[in-house]
Protein backbone atom coordinates (compact mmCIF):
# COMPACT_ATOMS: atom_id res chain seq x y z
CA UNK A 1 0.00 0.00 0.00
CA UNK A 2 1.26 3.23 -0.88
CA UNK A 3 1.12 6.16 1.48
CA UNK A 4 1.14 10.07 0.46
CA UNK A 5 2.27 12.71 2.84
CA UNK A 6 0.32 16.04 2.62
CA UNK A 7 1.28 19.04 4.88
CA UNK A 8 -0.88 21.41 6.18
CA UNK A 9 -0.88 24.93 8.09
CA UNK A 10 -2.74 24.98 11.22
CA UNK A 11 -3.20 28.02 13.51
CA UNK A 12 -1.23 31.44 14.77
CA UNK A 13 1.45 29.51 15.77
CA UNK A 14 2.34 28.31 12.27
CA UNK A 15 2.16 24.46 13.14
CA UNK A 16 2.67 22.19 10.52
CA UNK A 17 -0.23 18.57 10.58
CA UNK A 18 0.85 16.21 8.31
CA UNK A 19 -1.60 13.63 6.85
CA UNK A 20 -0.43 10.40 5.75
CA UNK A 21 -3.47 8.46 3.61
CA UNK A 22 -3.59 5.34 1.24
CA UNK A 23 -4.79 4.94 -1.80
CA UNK A 24 -8.14 4.22 -0.32
CA UNK A 25 -7.92 7.65 1.66
CA UNK A 26 -7.68 6.45 5.14
CA UNK A 27 -5.58 9.09 6.82
CA UNK A 28 -3.33 9.02 9.97
CA UNK A 29 -2.70 13.00 10.96
CA UNK A 30 0.53 13.82 12.76
CA UNK A 31 0.11 16.60 15.47
CA UNK A 32 -3.42 17.74 13.90
CA UNK A 33 -2.83 21.77 15.58
CA UNK A 34 -5.65 23.71 16.21
CA UNK A 35 -8.78 25.25 14.53
CA UNK A 36 -10.53 22.97 12.06
CA UNK A 37 -7.76 23.54 9.32
CA UNK A 38 -7.12 18.99 9.17
CA UNK A 39 -10.59 18.61 9.11
CA UNK A 40 -11.60 21.10 6.65
CA UNK A 41 -8.56 19.35 4.31
CA UNK A 42 -9.87 16.22 4.96
CA UNK A 43 -12.85 17.01 3.87
CA UNK A 44 -12.13 19.00 0.73
CA UNK A 45 -9.87 15.61 -0.01
CA UNK A 46 -11.86 12.89 0.36
CA UNK A 47 -9.47 11.20 3.29
CA UNK A 48 -11.22 9.61 6.35
CA UNK A 49 -8.95 10.83 9.39
CA UNK A 50 -8.77 7.54 11.57
CA UNK A 51 -5.88 7.73 13.54
CA UNK A 52 -3.89 10.93 15.19
CA UNK A 53 -0.70 10.66 16.72
CA UNK A 54 0.74 13.29 18.71
CA UNK A 55 4.71 14.35 18.87
CA UNK A 56 4.24 16.35 22.02
CA UNK A 57 1.19 18.21 24.51
CA UNK A 58 1.51 21.57 23.89
CA UNK A 59 -1.76 23.20 22.74
CA UNK A 60 -0.37 24.42 18.96
CA UNK A 61 -0.43 20.74 18.41
CA UNK A 62 -3.52 19.06 19.88
CA UNK A 63 -5.69 21.90 19.83
CA UNK A 64 -7.97 20.02 16.73
CA UNK A 65 -7.87 16.67 18.52
CA UNK A 66 -10.95 16.42 20.72
CA UNK A 67 -13.10 17.45 17.54
CA UNK A 68 -11.59 14.44 15.26
CA UNK A 69 -11.99 12.13 18.39
CA UNK A 70 -15.47 12.82 18.26
CA UNK A 71 -15.63 12.36 14.43
CA UNK A 72 -14.00 8.62 15.51
CA UNK A 73 -10.53 8.97 15.43
CA UNK A 74 -8.47 7.48 17.37
CA UNK A 75 -5.92 9.77 19.61
CA UNK A 76 -2.41 8.36 20.57
CA UNK A 77 0.19 10.67 22.89
CA UNK A 78 3.46 9.55 24.89
CA UNK A 79 2.12 8.44 28.10
CA UNK A 80 4.59 11.04 30.06
CA UNK A 81 2.60 14.17 28.06
CA UNK A 82 -1.40 12.48 28.23
CA UNK A 83 -1.65 14.56 30.73
CA UNK A 84 -1.05 17.70 28.93
CA UNK A 85 -4.64 16.65 26.91
CA UNK A 86 -6.69 17.69 29.72
CA UNK A 87 -4.89 19.88 32.11
CA UNK A 88 -3.11 23.84 31.37
CA UNK A 89 0.13 21.79 30.92
CA UNK A 90 -0.03 22.08 27.54
CA UNK A 91 0.36 25.77 27.55
CA UNK A 92 -2.80 27.02 26.05
CA UNK A 93 -3.26 29.29 29.46
CA UNK A 94 -0.19 30.96 28.94
CA UNK A 95 -1.04 31.91 25.45
CA UNK A 96 -4.57 32.72 26.27
CA UNK A 97 -5.47 29.88 24.20
CA UNK A 98 -8.21 27.61 24.94
CA UNK A 99 -8.22 23.80 24.48
CA UNK A 100 -11.33 21.71 24.48
CA UNK A 101 -9.68 18.56 26.93
CA UNK A 102 -9.71 14.90 26.12
CA UNK A 103 -8.23 11.67 26.78
CA UNK A 104 -5.99 9.93 24.27
CA UNK A 105 -7.18 6.60 23.47
CA UNK A 106 -3.97 4.47 23.94
CA UNK A 107 0.00 6.34 24.64
CA UNK A 108 2.62 4.54 24.21
CA UNK A 109 6.36 4.49 25.03
CA UNK A 110 9.95 4.74 23.64
CA UNK A 111 10.46 2.42 20.65
CA UNK A 112 7.16 0.69 20.46
CA UNK A 113 5.73 0.12 17.04
CA UNK A 114 2.44 1.84 15.54
CA UNK A 115 0.73 0.21 12.65
CA UNK A 116 -1.67 2.22 10.41
CA UNK A 117 -2.51 0.03 7.83
CA UNK A 118 0.72 -1.62 6.93
CA UNK A 119 2.68 1.80 7.27
CA UNK A 120 4.94 1.54 10.57
CA UNK A 121 5.81 3.97 13.15
CA UNK A 122 8.83 3.71 15.57
CA UNK A 123 8.36 5.77 18.58
CA UNK A 124 12.11 7.44 19.62
CA UNK A 125 11.41 9.15 22.97
CA UNK A 126 12.83 12.98 22.39
CA UNK A 127 12.54 14.76 25.58
CA UNK A 128 13.62 18.04 25.96
CA UNK A 129 11.04 20.15 24.69
CA UNK A 130 8.68 18.07 26.94
CA UNK A 131 9.05 15.46 29.06
CA UNK A 132 7.10 13.12 26.33
CA UNK A 133 8.18 14.65 23.27
CA UNK A 134 8.88 11.94 20.59
CA UNK A 135 9.72 11.67 16.45
CA UNK A 136 8.05 9.14 14.96
CA UNK A 137 10.79 6.98 12.55
CA UNK A 138 8.71 5.70 9.32
CA UNK A 139 10.05 4.44 6.15
CA UNK A 140 9.01 7.65 4.31
CA UNK A 141 10.79 9.93 7.28
CA UNK A 142 11.04 11.04 10.42
CA UNK A 143 8.55 13.16 12.10
CA UNK A 144 10.05 15.66 14.42
CA UNK A 145 7.10 17.24 16.26
CA UNK A 146 9.31 20.28 18.03
CA UNK A 147 12.67 17.95 18.78
CA UNK A 148 14.14 19.27 15.50
CA UNK A 149 13.55 21.98 13.19
CA UNK A 150 15.13 22.95 10.07
CA UNK A 151 18.50 25.13 11.32
CA UNK A 152 17.11 24.56 14.79
CA UNK A 153 15.45 22.90 17.69
CA UNK A 154 12.96 22.98 19.92
CA UNK A 155 12.61 25.68 22.53
CA UNK A 156 13.70 24.06 26.72
CA UNK A 157 12.61 26.44 28.69
CA UNK A 158 8.81 25.76 29.07
CA UNK A 159 6.85 23.42 31.47
CA UNK A 160 8.60 20.28 32.21
CA UNK A 161 11.57 21.06 29.49
CA UNK A 162 15.07 20.38 29.77
CA UNK A 163 18.19 22.03 27.98
CA UNK A 164 20.15 19.07 28.98
CA UNK A 165 17.56 16.09 28.09
CA UNK A 166 16.96 18.06 24.78
CA UNK A 167 20.93 17.77 24.03
CA UNK A 168 20.69 14.22 24.55
CA UNK A 169 18.03 13.35 22.79
CA UNK A 170 18.83 15.37 19.19
CA UNK A 171 22.52 12.78 19.77
CA UNK A 172 20.05 9.65 20.23
CA UNK A 173 17.99 11.03 16.98
CA UNK A 174 21.46 11.17 15.00
CA UNK A 175 22.14 7.74 15.96
CA UNK A 176 18.76 5.94 15.29
CA UNK A 177 18.92 7.40 11.57
CA UNK A 178 22.10 7.82 8.86
CA UNK A 179 19.55 9.97 7.24
CA UNK A 180 16.23 10.38 5.98
CA UNK A 181 13.55 13.29 5.19
CA UNK A 182 12.84 15.45 8.54
CA UNK A 183 9.22 17.08 8.87
CA UNK A 184 9.10 18.95 11.81
CA UNK A 185 6.36 21.01 13.68
CA UNK A 186 7.16 24.26 12.24
CA UNK A 187 8.94 25.49 9.73
CA UNK A 188 10.24 23.97 5.87
CA UNK A 189 11.15 19.94 5.75
CA UNK A 190 14.78 19.22 5.50
CA UNK A 191 17.15 15.75 5.78
CA UNK A 192 18.87 14.58 8.66
CA UNK A 193 22.40 14.65 6.88
CA UNK A 194 21.63 18.75 5.99
CA UNK A 195 21.06 19.06 10.01
CA UNK A 196 24.25 16.98 10.97
CA UNK A 197 26.06 19.32 8.40
CA UNK A 198 24.97 22.58 9.29
CA UNK A 199 22.32 22.67 12.06
CA UNK A 200 24.71 24.77 14.56
CA UNK A 201 22.71 22.81 17.56
CA UNK A 202 24.10 19.72 16.48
Amino acid sequence: MKFRIHRVFTGMMGSNAYFLSDEEGRACVIDPGMGNAAADYAQKNGLKIELVLLTHGHFDHIGACAALQRSGAKVGVCEKDADKLYTENNLGGQFGIFVEPLHADFTFRDREEIDFHGLKFTVLETPGHSAGSVCFLTGLGIFSGDTLFCGGVGRSDFYDGSEEQLAASLQKLLAAEKDAPVFPGHGEETTLAKERAYNPYL
